[in-house]
């Protein structure tokens, strides 16, 4: 950059040389031989010039780049670490649409502000000093008015001041968009059912316009950066021909000095309006940085404790000791819970919805954490042992699948990455997936698609069930994990997980009263409260209680 800013500021030498050379050989003879003589100096000089200004260019702008693209990369990878190692509820709390937009959107206008603040704001202020430093040494007194450019600074810092806000809220808003997209892309099934094309049309064309008015807002607030810059590079020019003409007629300068200093003024005007320009950029990289920031900055309030102990050995003893659970806005989810599950045991969860049941086997692996009251597994309390080695122990099957857009083999051994292909098949025949696997395209080696796309609904549970089976944890968590499936699959999944379910500590979360009727205990909950507790049969005698009614809904 030093040697590109040099090379294109000492146009201004060249130029003064040739027009001092040429007005001297019109003068006088000796004028001419000499100016004959140093014509041949003129063009080895100006082609190293040229040489020097391309190769620094070239050289510049790939190691700018380079520069730039690594630093957004390392961003991007913080961005990610710090996703995932903040808090579920947290994560969870903001729209995945906006986050997706940070590592998009927001990363890419970085990039850019970077890239161009690499390539032009250090290029371009070099030329500007070393341009203006051979223009004062040609004629200090003729280059003094290049000052008026700092007319410009005042409003170009109020200017500025606005963008950065402007630029906010279009990074905001595009969040908002990419949100809006990923529903109703994701519900095409249902908008095309309903016939809502022309309703999202609508919804999503509101914000699209809103995009609009936005981006114009901050478009007419850079726009006002250019006309200022030309208006004083104007007046700079007619600056110096006014009284450079003045100083040529008194004989203080010389046509060379009148045509350096004008191509000085050429040379900066472009390059004051691109540093002009480029603060608009500026603005909207650090609008970028500071979402970006926010994401890479955010803490986990659920970390391990100083002297956490690593949970060795767990069997899979679970007690919930007088649990309270709020959310953050502060609605109370769980009131005074005292829940156990002794090893071996499989413990339901049963009652209607948002009494709490959920919330119970979120605060086992610690995805919230606890307001009042203690979870303990084998009688250490959750919160005193590392969160690596609590999680470790517990395996969890959802209502809600899974699964990445990666082979069926890969997908089965997420949770045990060192597992062998015959460890992976032996836990496919276990969840009895094997047979199906088989029959696919490429066996274990088949894509399965974005989120699964590619299998049913009972194959993904399996495929899930196979996934827990090779963790081979001493604690299983199924939530809900067949009631979307029809019954037939619904049969040879929770076949497969009742042998999962063998030697380890289960708590299942069931909708579907059925499901339960062996389960050694089951609670009742009701809007954050444990109402009855007792076995299918306990339970089923108690006509007047809300097990007995659930049952009466579902069976009759």
């Amino acid at each position: 950059m030093v040697l590109l800013a040099l090379a294109t500021a000492a146009y201004t030498w060249v130029v003064s040389y040739i027009v001092d050379t040429a007005n001297a050989a019109d003068q006088t003879d000796d004028g001419l031989e000499n100016a004959r003589r140093y014509a041949f100096l003129i063009l080895p000089v100006l082609l190293g010039i040229t040489f020097i200004s391309g190769i620094s260019n070239y050289a510049q702008r790939i190691l700018a780049n380079s520069i730039a693209l690594n630093a957004v990369g390392k961003l991007q990878k913080q961005m990610f670490r710090s996703s995932h190692r903040t808090d579920y509820a947290s994560f969870s709390a903001a729209p995945i649409g906006d986050r997706i937009s940070k590592f998009t959107n927001d990363v890419t206008i970085i990039s850019n502000a970077l890239i161009r603040v690499l390539s032009n704001l250090i290029k371009d202020l070099l030329t500007v000093v070393f341009t203006i430093g051979f223009m004062l040494w040609q004629n200090w007194l003729l280059s003094l008015v290049m000052a008026v450019f700092i007319l410009a600074l005042l409003p170009i810092i109020e200017i500025s001041r606005r963008m950065r806000g402007s630029a906010t809220q279009v990074q905001s808003h595009i969040g908002v968009i990419t949100s809006q997209l990923k529903e109703s892309f994701g519900g095409a099934r249902m908008v095309k059912a309903y016939a809502l094309e022309d309703h999202e049309n609508q919804r999503l064309g509101q914000s699209f316009n809103e995009r609009i008015r936005l981006y114009l807002k901050l478009v007419t607030q850079q726009a006002r950066v250019d006309p200022i810059l030309e208006i004083l590079g104007g007046l700079a020019i007619a600056g110096v021909v006014i009284f450079g003409v003045y100083q040529v007629s008194s004989s203080l300068a010389s046509a060379g000095d009148i045509a350096a200093i004008l191509t000085g003024v050429l040379i900066l005007s472009p390059r004051l309006r691109a540093l002009g320009t480029l603060n608009n950029v500026i603005q909207e990289g650090l609008a970028a940085s500071t979402r970006i920031f926010g994401v890479i900055d955010e803490t986990a309030n659920i970390v391990d404790q100083p002297n956490a102990i690593i949970l060795s050995e767990p069997r899979g003893q679970i007690r919930f000791e007088d649990v309270s659970f709020s959310y953050p806005d502060g609605t109370l989810a769980l009131k005074s819970v005292e829940l156990k599950a002794e090893l071996g045991e499989t413990i339901a969860l049963v009652g209607p919805s948002g009494g709490g049941k959920s919330t119970i086997i979120n605060l086992i692996p610690r995805l919230y954490e606890v307001s009042k009251g203690r979870v303990t597994i084998d009688g250490h309390d959750v919160r005193d042992v590392t969160l690596q080695s609590l999680r470790n122990s517990i395996a969890l099957v959802s209502q809600d699948v899974t699964l990445f857009d990666d082979t069926v083999a890969n997908n089965i051994k997420f949770g045990e990455q060192t597992a062998t292909r015959d460890e992976i098949i032996a836990a496919a025949k276990a969840a009895d997936a094997h047979e199906f696997i088989q029959s696919l395209a490429d066996g274990y080696d088949t894509q399965v698609g974005e989120d699964g796309e590619n299998l049913s609904g009972g194959q993904k549970q399996r495929i899930s069930i196979a996934r827990a089976i090779l963790r081979d944890a001493p604690i299983l968590l199924l939530d809900e994990a067949t009631s979307a499936l029809d019954a037939q699959s619904e049969a040879k999944v929770q076949a497969a997980m009742d042998r999962l379910s063998q030697g380890r500590t289960t708590i299942v979360i069931a909708h579907r009263l059925s499901t339960v009727k062996q389960a050694d205990r089951i609670y009742v909950l009701d809007k954050g409260e444990i109402v009855e507790t007792g076995t299918h049969k306990s339970l089923s005698r108690k006509k007047s209680g809300l097990y007995a009614k659930l049952q009466k809904l579902q069976f009759g």
